[in-house]
């Protein structure tokens, strides 16, 4: 095997590996989708401690529960259902009247699934049912009577014209637990739109269901008309602990309540005894693979905003499609590969070593063969090298092959044109699909276009290094070359011994005549060349003074004396001049980012109070045109600031 096939299967290995360790988190996280949410802790009786929790798993996976208190396991736990406790459920169903709700039978499918739900109500449970649209009404308190909860829903209208006052009717849902505390407070939203009309915030709803220990669940109605603030229902589940479900038709929404009154139920209680005497608890539970942390003081009995906020226990890595079982396949299809790939590649790397030995002899015993690449190309086997090619004769055919080979130039970097584009291409390819594949489409295509800018950028960055290197240099070099000639060297002579005293980029560009005028090219000429190549107007002006005194005669020395003698000045007012604009680019940076960086210290202080305006259309259009403003703005600023001399 030769060496550039085992490099390609080396790098082959190393991919699949890489994607290996990708998915294999995600389709590890596939195997355990289970929720565990930690409702309560009663700490009342240290020697009775008991945590109820929520758990969606299989009731046998309870056998393996574990219980640590402050990193320390509890030995002894006793599991039972929830409802053996002696508890019961108060559920308040919050049911949108908004006018969209009218739209695609929104209405009649929440009203047949809340029906359904009461009408299979457990013993002990109560039921209470709050509307709102322009305003949030109880239409019935806690109560286990079928007859007066489907009177209450029968009763139900939502006018045309009415709005969503979410966060009011969450607050009116809340109330309703004082007058019943025996019961555990749960709350279950069905809406099909955002709040528009509420006098209440989003932290204001948030606040009191924390402060109710209620949990939250919401039913969302995705009919063409509805649009759900997902955000803000997220936002309160992650911090209340719950689930959602969605749906359109009438079997989906009776299939999504199904699915939450069924998670709501999966309750149990955990009773032990504490081994804490006194202060805070660092409560932990875990199922199997799935962790649950709170925080409580002992002795008291926390829920909701007494206890720590909730942390997703199982959030999985990667896309949804990585967590189901396609995705674990495609995971161990990539392990099986690499281990294979691997494996292959160690055993004829191991085994090919006298084979390399002779392709290293080989060009002095036999001379080189059609088709060896040279040693500093990137493209080392036939496959690569094809490929450039193609991206050579595209590039050509289209016209910046030149360019990529002049930029290539100026910033010193020692590539073929043509290599370059092909892993520049390649490399944007590969990690923008892997961006898109991570990320999402949006936020892939822009973390693409910034890796796609990044190269181009850094190119830029190093050549106009380079070039202000050369323009700094150029004074002194003239005055060398003037000293030389005085001394009694010719030009050419001149120019090959300042090119051995100056630095870089200098002495490398002055190397670069020399060696051109000593293959036939005129002095000029490849005076001219570094000139457009480094984009010296001041180089420029100095190869047109040597040109014209070659013409007409005349004393060179002098003549290269009085072209720095210009450039210093020249460079002197420059300085000036930037001097005296510093305050002006100064405000052009800073008017420039204070949008931005009030914008992020918004957003981190206070992202509900900013989510409209990423989440919405109208916010994300004002967005846009802010953002266009302070870049027209910012460019006006700058080109006032620029002065040409």
């Amino acid at each position: 095997m030769s060496r550039g096939r085992g490099r390609v299967v080396g790098l082959l290995a190393a991919a699949t590996s890489v994607l290996v360790l990708a998915l294999a988190p995600a389709a590890l996280a596939q195997t355990d989708q289970s929720q565990l949410t930690i409702r309560s802790a009663d700490s009342t009786d240290p020697t009775s401690v008991q945590v109820t929790f929520l758990w969606t798993g299989k009731p046998g996976d309870l056998d393996n529960l574990t219980i640590r208190e402050n990193g320390k396991a509890v030995p002894k736990v006793q599991v039972q259902d929830f409802r053996k406790t002696g508890a019961r459920i108060g559920t308040v169903v919050l049911v949108d009247l908004s006018g969209s709700m009218n739209d695609d039978g929104a209405l009649s499918h929440a009203k047949a699934a809340v029906q359904k739900v009461a009408a299979g109500l457990p013993e002990g449970d109560q039921m209470a049912i709050v509307s709102f649209s322009n305003t949030a009404v109880v239409e019935s308190a806690f109560t286990d009577d079928v007859a007066q909860l489907d009177a209450a829903m029968t009763d139900m209208d939502a006018p045309r014209d009415g709005r969503t006052a979410l966060y009011d009717g969450i607050r009116k849902g809340v109330s309703l637990f004082e007058a019943r505390p025996e019961l555990q407070p749960n709350m279950l939203l069905i809406t099909d739109g955002t709040d528009d009309v509420s006098r209440a915030t989003l932290a204001d709803a948030k606040a009191s269901i924390v402060g109710s220990g209620a949990a939250f669940f919401a039913l969302e109605l995705t009919h063409k008309k509805g649009e759900v603030a997902e955000g803000d229902v997220n936002s309160i589940i992650d911090r209340t602990g719950g689930a959602v479900a969605k749906g359109t038709t009438e079997a989906e929404v009776a299939k999504g309540m199904d699915h939450l009154m069924t998670t709501m139920r999966s309750q149990f209680t955990a009773t032990y005894a504490s081994t804490q005497k006194a202060g805070s608890v660092d409560l932990e539970v875990s199922v199997g693979a799935v962790t649950q942390k709170k925080s409580y003081v002992i002795g008291t009995k926390a829920s909701g905003g007494g206890l720590e906020p909730v942390k997703p226990a199982d959030k999985a890595f990667g896309p949804s499609w990585m967590h189901s079982s396609l995705g674990a396949l495609l995971a161990l299809v990539l392990v099986g590969s690499a281990i294979g790939l691997g494996t292959f590649a160690i055993i004829n790397l191991a085994g090919a070593r006298n084979e390399r030995l002779e392709n290293v002899l080989s060009p002095y015993t036999e001379g080189p063969q059609p088709g060896d690449a040279p040693d500093n190309q990137l493209a080392q086997t036939a496959f690569l090298q094809r490929a450039v090619e193609m991206t050579e004769g595209f590039a050509e055919r289209r016209g910046f092959l030149q360019k990529v080979e002049f930029a290539l130039e100026r910033a010193d970097i020692p590539l073929r044109a043509a290599e370059a584009l092909f892993f520049y291409l390649a490399g944007v390819i590969v990690l923008g699909l892997g961006s898109i594949f991570l990320l999402g489409l949006v936020p892939g295509l822009l973390v693409a276009v910034f890796l796609a800018l990044i190269p181009p950028g850094v190119l830029s960055f190093v050549a106009g290094r380079r070039r202000r290197q050369f323009m700094a240099q150029l004074p002194d070099m003239l005055s060398l070359l003037a000293g030389s000639l005085r001394a009694g060297y010719s030009l050419m002579q001149g120019v090959e011994a300042v090119s051995q005293e100056v630095e870089e980029p200098m002495g490398k560009e002055l190397r670069r005549i020399v060696t051109e005028a000593r293959l036939g090219r005129e002095l000029e000429e490849s005076m001219d060349g570094v000139a457009e190549r480094m984009e010296s107007a001041d180089f420029g002006w100095a190869v047109m003074a040597i040109r014209i005194q070659r013409e007409v005669g005349g004393n060179l020395a002098e003549l290269l004396i009085t072209v720095q003698e210009t450039m210093v000045q020249r460079e002197r007012l420059r300085r000036e001049v930037a001097a005296l604009t510093a305050e002006g680019k100064i405000s052009a940076y800073i008017l420039g980012a204070l949008p931005l960086g009030l914008g992020v210290f918004m957003t981190l202080a206070n992202k509900e109070y900013m989510a409209p305006l990423f989440n919405t259309g109208v916010g994300q259009a004002m967005l846009g045109v802010s953002m266009l403003s302070v870049l027209i703005g910012f460019f006006w600023m700058w080109k006032t600031i620029q002065i040409e001399i």
